[in-house]
């Protein structure tokens, strides 16, 4: 049992790369234009070029409602150019590379977000800044003299019609980020003549995903590694919330049935962790009593919900079998688990789940995405649609995964990031911090958890311990809502450099627009679980102490 031990003011001080020597910026403008010779890249493209290459004044303080401008980004050279593809039909890859005056000899490329196709670093974008989880109030990496990029993906805006391409489909589901990588190199060498002495991933949600990938497909190109909320089962997770849209065409949730299943389950395991305060610190152990909630003769009441209502419930809370296993002999997504947080307004159940409105039945041709539904069964249904079954006009409501198997195995070997060998990336010194909220209503923290623990069974504990730290924050959501912000990159360079991460570094819930802290809680190290001293203000980590407890999923990964 260990208490938070370590304060923001100090994560800040240690983001600065102790034995790093400035090296000022070379060449800007005069980037335009350069090429990127197709053997140079570790994967087969037609070569990349800069297309533009300027200064960028500096960018004054200004609110945002995810806070990724709340400080000013300081004057820098801003590279944007192109990859191109092997066949002429697959869309270019775009890239972006930012590059401070002053460089500390690091890169950090970002991951993408949702379906990808924008270039997550470019002007205006999220990681141009700063990435999850890092604190609002942190220094921006650019500002600490990192070089930052990143790609779309390998294809661009809400089109579709890329997933009928097999380059395309290679390129946004893992070849992007090493060719993205590559190319960048090349870029950050001609500005400021040498190569990064380190380079380092991060990425949430798809871009967790990413990071994965990269951990265990390019092991030899990252030195580290951070993988937020990572949508790792990529296709099982997407087809078990296709299987939740289904079930809500007549059983959706409005927002009083959700905030009724909310407040049953705070009702019920608030206080186990020893403050009853709206958050249910012992994650992965509350139990579904949704049941209890049934309406006397299971059709729609108040206050009480339908049998169908009842079924979506156990849907999103449950395990989920399609009978057909994907890679690394994946055979179930475990579900999102209980949270007790369902019902917020950000990025919840509301938001990912149950949208505003009953999905369509049946779902008009085209695209498939619908305004005001649930966002992960948007994308549910999409997939199955676009990339799964290839037809605009097909109703994924009607989706049998039995009678796509072959293409479902097919696409999970590009996309899924669920191989627990991770020998080749420990035995070249990477370090991989993985960190998932424990409200997560959009990745189940139940899939998270198997995962970490697949690769404990593959590797050993101590070997794993040596290179990996699972954190997970409590009361906090997708996207880092809640009690969830800490400094992933200055835990992370400390231990590259030899400073072992902490069991409960201090996660913060700053509000994006005041930049105020709203709250704080220990991030605790899987399995131990976030319980109140009985004694202190229960808005503040020090309050708590991370409580170690048998492994809530009794050592069981999904096999």
């Amino acid at each position: 049992m260990r208490r938070v031990s370590i304060t923001l003011g100090l994560l800040a001080l240690l983001a600065q790369p102790a034995d790093a020597q400035p090296t000022a910026l070379q060449r800007c403008e005069e980037l335009a234009g350069l090429a990127i010779p197709a053997a140079a890249i570790g994967l087969p493209t037609g070569g990349a070029a800069v297309t533009t290459a300027r200064r960028l004044a500096e960018t004054p303080p200004r609110p945002h409602p995810d806070g990724e401008f709340a400080q000013a980004l300081p004057v820098h050279c801003n590279v944007q150019g192109e990859i191109r593809p092997v066949d002429p039909a697959a869309p270019r890859i775009l890239f972006n590379v930012n590059l401070p005056l002053s460089w500390n000899g690091r890169a950090l490329q970002s991951g993408g977000g949702g379906l990808g196709g924008s270039v997550i670093t470019a002007p205006g974008q999220k990681a141009s800044a700063r990435f999850d989880p890092v604190p609002l109030t942190a220094p921006y990496p650019i500002a600490l003299g990192y070089a930052t990029f990143g790609g779309d993906g390998g294809h661009q805006g809400n089109d579709v019609a890329f997933m009928r391409n097999d380059e395309a489909m290679r390129n946004w589901g893992v070849e992007s980020m090493k060719k993205t990588r590559d190319v960048a190199l090349r870029v950050i060498e001609a500005a400021y003549g040498s190569a990064p002495t380190r380079v380092i991933f991060n990425g949430e949600s798809a871009g967790g995903r990413e990071a994965l990938m990269v951990a265990q497909r390019f092991p030899d190109d990252y030195d580290g590694v951070i993988a937020v909320s990572p949508v790792l089962s990529w296709f099982y997770i997407h087809l078990a919330d296709n299987h939740i849209r289904s079930l809500m065409v007549s059983g959706w949730l409005d927002a009083a049935a959700v905030r009724l299943v909310a407040e049953r389950t705070r009702q019920s395991c608030d206080e186990a962790d020893g403050v009853r305060d709206g958050i249910i610190a012992r994650y992965l152990e509350c139990p579904n009593d949704v049941a209890t909630l049934r309406c006397p003769d299971g059709a729609r009441g108040q206050g009480c919900l339908s049998d169908a209502q009842i079924a979506v419930v156990n849907a999103i809370r449950e395990p989920w079998s399609m009978q057909v296993p994907l890679a690394h002999g994946i055979t179930r997504y475990p579900g999102f688990g209980v949270t007790g947080d369902e019902d917020a307004p950000r990025y919840q159940w509301p938001f990912y789940v149950t949208g505003a409105e009953p999905p369509s039945f049946p779902l008009p041709p085209g695209r498939g995405f619908e305004p005001r539904r649930g966002a992960v069964l948007n994308f549910a249904a999409i997939l199955v649609r676009h990339a799964i079954v290839q037809d605009e006009a097909f109703d994924p409501f009607h989706f049998q995964a039995t009678r796509h198997a072959a293409r479902l195995q097919y696409l999970s070997t590009l996309f899924d990031a669920t191989d627990p060998d991770l020998t080749r990336f420990r035995a070249r010194g990477g370090k991989l911090i993985l960190l998932q909220p424990a409200a997560d209503n959009a990745v189940g923290t139940p899939m998270v958890a198997e995962y970490y623990r697949s690769v404990v069974a593959r590797m050993g504990q101590a070997e794993t311990d040596s290179f990996l730290r699972f954190y997970v924050t409590a009361g906090s959501g997708h996207n880092v809502v809640g009690p969830s912000q800490f400094d992933t990159l200055s835990i992370l360079e400390g231990w590259l450099d030899g400073t072992a991460p902490p069991d409960a570094p201090a996660a913060f819930d700053i509000h994006p627009e005041t930049l105020q802290t709203v709250r704080s809680m220990p991030a605790c190290r899987y399995p131990a679980y976030a319980r109140y001293s009985g004694s202190g203000d229960p808005n503040r980590a020090e309050s708590f102490t991370c409580t170690a407890r048998p492994d809530p999923l009794g050592f069981a990964p999904a096999r």
